[in-house]
């Protein structure tokens, strides 16, 4: 079941968290956060959509700051925001690596429950399909949220995926593994993804089987908007799309694009 509270990934869990830092500093693979050229040429692309720095940018589910520490090393104001302990620590220890610290900062948040800051952000940046994470019905409140932080006028670019990157049904596999987020020891790990393209959900489960017979298991959930309603998505959480691209190219975006770049502002 998509985003069954028993047992989706909680991010914020130390363990979880802890685990999850690996894969995003993994220059083997794109599959948390990407590898570290594919993201300085996203922040190259971010930098010609974002107002010029100085201005103040919320990066909206940051993780471990890869791509807030270098807008802050072209001169903006930013402030990260995430769940996960362990990206937070990373994030500062980064900020503090480059020099930085005086130009971005990191805060424990949720973007369901987030508030608008005292001074609103110029622009946000919700990258790596962040809002599909969360249920249909709550995703415009998520929106909502970001808006909210903005300034009128302010400019919020979103990832997003239109489909993920696999068929329609179900995928299994299993594998012995030296270690995954579900553990830090040799465990067998058994997995399969359920993609139902009319329902637009996409199911990821995995169990590890360890060595003494315990056994812990999670899912990641995610509902993904059709290419037609994004506008309308948008619009309900108080923002208007002004352009949507095929994934980071210049190109326009169209229903048969795998992801877009949805670039929109907050209404007055």
């Amino acid at each position: 079941m998509p985003f069954d509270p028993r047992w989706e990934l909680d991010w914020s869990r130390p363990d979880y968290s802890r685990r999850l830092l690996r894969e995003h500093l993994d220059q083997s693979h794109d599959g948390a956060t990407r590898r570290t050229a594919v993201v300085d040429e996203q922040v190259r692309r971010l930098r010609r959509l974002l107002p010029e720095p100085p201005s103040r940018v919320l990066d909206a589910a940051c993780g471990p700051g890869l791509y807030a520490v270098r807008l802050a090393a072209a001169g903006y104001d930013v402030t990260g925001v995430d769940v996960g302990p362990a990206a937070l620590r990373h994030a500062r220890s980064l900020a503090r690596a480059r020099a930085v610290r005086g130009r971005v900062r990191f805060q424990r948040g949720d973007l369901r429950t987030l508030e608008p800051p005292k001074r609103p952000y110029d622009a946000g940046i919700v990258i790596y399909y962040v809002l599909e994470a969360f249920p249909r019905a709550e995703q415009p409140r998520v929106l909502r949220r970001l808006a909210r932080s903005l300034r009128p006028g302010g400019v919020l670019v979103v990832e997003m995926r239109l489909q993920p990157d696999q068929p329609p049904g179900r995928i299994a596999w299993w594998d012995v593994v030296p270690r995954s987020v579900l553990g830090d020891r040799r465990h067998l790990l058994i997995g399969d993804s359920t993609y139902v393209p009319h329902r637009r959900s996409f199911v990821l489960r995995e169990i590890a089987v360890f060595d003494d017979g315990s056994v812990a298991a999670q899912q990641t959930s995610a509902w993904l908007c059709p290419f037609e309603r994004i506008q309308p998505l948008f619009r309900r959480g108080g923002l208007a799309v002004t352009a949507m691209y095929d994934g980071w190219t210049r190109r326009r975006a169209s229903a048969l694009s795998e992801s877009v770049l949805v670039i929109a502002r907050r209404e007055p």
